[in-house]
């Protein structure tokens, strides 16, 4: 598991926050990822360019905070590259807030 202060900091931004929503609720996506049947659970830069209105460069920078704190991992195809949720750290990353805040208790 990732530092959970280096998680907090990455989850702190708003913009990195709905990147993080979008993975989490991503269904398909506008470029199909090879031998997967054109559906995905994550997204291209292009699409969070698109959803975001925000330019490449802005994309990649939130996108590597969020994959240094183990949020979302990367695959390249060709010439794109995908990001997905890491739903085992984000899970890990919960249930350690609540065990640290004691927040389990009745």
């Amino acid at each position: 598991m990732k530092d959970n202060t280096k998680v907090s900091k990455a989850l702190s931004d708003p913009i990195r926050y709905k990147i993080l929503l979008m993975l989490a609720n991503s269904e398909k996506g506008c470029c199909p990822l090879p031998g997967k049947n054109n559906s995905r659970p994550g997204l291209c830069n292009c699409e969070i360019m698109a959803e975001l209105g925000l330019i490449q460069s802005k994309i990649s920078y939130h996108i590597k905070e969020l994959v240094e704190a183990g949020l979302v991992t990367e695959e390249t195809h060709g010439k794109w590259r995908y990001y997905f949720i890491n739903t085992d750290n984000l899970k890990q990353y919960i249930k350690d807030l609540s065990n640290n805040f004691d927040l389990n208790r009745e």
